[in-house]
């Protein structure tokens, strides 16, 4: 029964560790470059995504609320806060 339980932590919770490794590092520079983006254009966050293509802003959409990559999205957001206050 214990090593039933240890498989199911490990199997789901491998995964869940591995892609918030990958995708902070991705979430912070993505983030950095909106922010860039932002200024450079002048404009709100709100006109920002209005302006966009309707594929880059599904591709937004899918980055910022997939629940797998959420820790990683939160990690990130902490850090550049932290870096750029």
């Amino acid at each position: 029964m214990d090593s039933v339980i240890w498989f199911l932590i490990i199997l789901f919770t491998l995964p869940f560790l591995i892609t918030t490794i990958i995708m902070a590092p991705i979430q912070y520079r993505y983030i950095t470059k909106m922010e860039e983006s932002k200024k450079y254009r002048k404009q709100t966050q709100g006109e920002m995504y209005e302006e966009m293509p309707v594929h880059e802003e599904v591709l937004h959409a899918n980055l910022q609320s997939n629940p797998l990559f959420l820790p990683a999205n939160m990690i990130a957001g902490m850090i550049y806060k932290f870096r750029h206050r």
